[in-house]
């Protein structure tokens, strides 16, 4: 039984290696990335089952990224090879300038994600789901799907959890709200960040977004905003933590590292606040090294290694 059932899009990273600067770059390193898929592999790092579904290419890249998920013991028994090619996506660094990231992804398998792919018996067999706006907007067809699985989530007794997610490359704020603001509401753990809460609700003020999320019946509601405090509301409950303070050299990836930490540390029995916590520890961790997948940290039973957790805390 799949403690996490999640889905969306899968894409091949090639992260300029030589320079700060995809134009002037000549050598680049592959690996995985995409917010779903690396919200499963941190939760099977952390010792869970995490059941992945996407749709590869007929491709190497598609061979390749499957690999990856192999290797890190997240089940992708049921992912389908379709004649579409793998998305990809194209990325400088960010060490000296600002992270711009080209999309060869429109078109691309995962976008022929539709309701019918949803297992309903993994689903109902699995502990958690996990979806995102990002699959909302690859294709209207994946964001039936989403829909139709928060739904039947609700109807099988499922917690599940919702990241908005606004890729602004791949439609306009307008169209996101349009389509996320319908999905956010009934949620056992709404994510955001601050800007994103913005876009999907129409508040601008922080306080009172994250209450307007509880009005719609989300339970517990977090809104990050980079290495800033996260404010956080469990059943009502408003606070916020502060995250740990790294070197934040790949900040991509980290949002995904921290949703991760927090629905394990839920699965793994941990209070909300303890969970946020542990998130915070796997976004931290995640944004102090290169590549999405890279220092995910390691623990058993949803629980981080105790050795990580003082590693990062040291001094706080």
């Amino acid at each position: 039984m799949p403690d996490l059932y999640t889905f969306g899009e899968a894409m091949a990273l090639f992260l300029a290696g030589d320079t700060d600067n995809v134009v002037d770059a000549k050598s680049f390193s592959r690996s995985t990335a995409g917010a779903e898929g690396n919200v499963a592999v941190a939760v099977s790092r952390l010792g869970l089952k995490a059941h992945f579904y996407t749709h590869f290419g007929q491709d190497e890249l598609g061979t390749a990224l499957l690999n990856d998920f192999l290797a890190e013991g997240v089940d992708v028994s049921a992912v389908k090879r379709v004649p579409e090619f793998t998305g990809t996506m194209i990325r400088n660094p960010g060490s000296t300038r600002p992270v711009e990231a080209t999309y060869l992804r429109k078109g691309a398998a995962a976008s022929t994600i539709s309701p019918s792919d949803i297992d309903l018996e993994v689903l109902k067999n699995s502990k958690w789901l996990h979806t995102t706006g990002i699959t909302c907007a690859i294709s209207t067809t994946a964001s039936a799907a989403v829909k139709f699985a928060l739904d039947k989530s609700r109807e099988l007794g499922v917690p599940r959890s919702f990241d908005l997610n606004i890729r602004r490359k791949l439609w306009t704020e307008r169209q996101a709200r349009l389509v996320l603001e319908p999905l956010a509401q009934d949620i056992d753990l709404l994510i955001g960040g601050e800007d994103e809460y913005a876009a999907v609700f129409g508040e601008s003020d922080p306080g009172k977004a994250i209450a307007l999320a509880h009005s719609r019946g989300c339970i517990n509601v977090i809104m990050t905003k980079g290495d800033q405090p996260i404010r956080y509301s469990i059943n009502g409950q408003h606070g916020e933590i502060s995250p740990p303070k790294v070197n934040a050299v790949d900040p991509v990836g980290s949002g995904d590292a921290f949703t991760g930490g927090v629905i394990a540390g839920l699965l793994g029995g941990l209070g909300t606040l303890d969970a946020i916590k542990q998130g915070a520890i796997s976004g931290a961790r995640v944004a102090s090294q290169f590549g999405d997948w890279a220092g995910l940290p390691t623990g058993r039973n949803g629980l981080t290694d105790p050795a990580i957790i003082a590693e990062l805390t040291k001094g706080a």
